[in-house]
């Protein structure tokens, strides 16, 4: 299993740090992104259920 740890003792110059961090930045841009999306999927789907009168149940799977 790969740590923080290891990986910062193979990042000693600064290409690696760099590369590093940037894949830290793709990493939680994606999370933010998945987590936006699924939001809206969520918001939709509540309110589709609440035009027809339905109760939106949240672990429902649509």
């Amino acid at each position: 299993m790969r740590t923080l740890d290891e990986q910062n003792t193979q990042s000693f110059s600064l290409f690696a740090r760099a590369w590093r961090n940037l894949k830290l930045l793709w990493r939680i841009a994606t999370m933010a992104t998945d987590y936006f999306r699924t939001g809206r999927v969520i918001r939709r789907s509540y309110r589709e259920k609440e035009r027809r009168g339905e109760i939106y149940y949240v672990d429902e799977a649509d």
